[in-house]
């Protein structure tokens, strides 16, 4: 008798011993892109664009992604106010930067940068383009931010509550002569597109009971058998 209670008690330790530890698992998805436009008449702006929040009905938020396609024109430019060719560029060569940044909440963001070609030589008395640099559909990013619904709360909630900012700067570089002036001119558009990555529970904990289970029905059978 006494053997047989060992065995049932075995058999309850085993399918409890089974139970606690159970881990859980889960199923990663991704939302569908959402996407909203935007578009720069120069090199200095900046634009809000509205996205949606994760609805948290889908389960539990984990990351964030954001990308954006960027078409863009950038021209450096340089006045000469003498009557004669001046040199510019020595000793380091004249150029314009566009920087294009795309920033969310928690710290997402994502960066590109145009710059036109270094320019050393003479520049002709008055207005003239000394470099030029394009894009033409190119993709910043992907972006993602990881974390959990507590982390990532800024980014649940409901219709038009996260906002994207789109900014653009210009700066530029190089050697002057006195009678030089520069300044730079551009154009920028693009499409900004933002994703949710969330996690669907799927608890082990029904499959491991049941295998608990068989396990103490098979202990109890032979116990029936001696």
């Amino acid at each position: 008798m006494k053997k047989k209670i060992v065995s049932l008690l075995s058999a309850f330790a085993a399918t409890f011993a089974l139970l606690g530890p159970a881990p859980a698992s889960a199923t990663v998805l991704t939302t569908d892109w959402q996407s909203a436009s935007f578009n720069f008449s120069s090199v200095n702006a900046s634009a809000n664009l509205a996205f949606d929040g994760f609805n948290s009905s889908l389960g539990s938020l984990i990351g964030v992604v954001i990308k954006f396609t960027l078409n863009e024109v950038l021209n450096d430019r340089a006045f000469n106010f003498s009557d004669s060719p001046s040199q510019v560029g020595a000793p380091n060569p004249v150029s314009a930067t566009s920087t294009i940044t795309a920033s969310g909440p928690l710290g997402l963001t994502s960066v590109n940068q145009l710059t036109t070609p270094g320019y050393t030589g003479a520049v002709a008395s008055g207005l003239t383009t000394i470099g030029s640099a394009s894009l033409t559909n190119f993709l910043v990013g992907p972006v993602q931010l990881n974390g959990n619904p507590v982390s990532l709360a800024n980014y649940i909630g409901g219709t038009n509550s996260v906002t994207i900012a789109m900014t653009g700067t210009g700066t530029q570089n190089g050697s002057l002569s006195p009678d030089v002036m520069t300044g730079y001119l551009g154009t920028a558009s693009g499409i900004v597109y933002l994703q949710y990555i969330y996690a669907i529970p799927e608890p082990a904990a029904i499959a491991v009971f049941a295998l608990g289970l068989l396990l103490l029905s098979v202990a109890m059978w032979r116990r029936r058998q001696q």
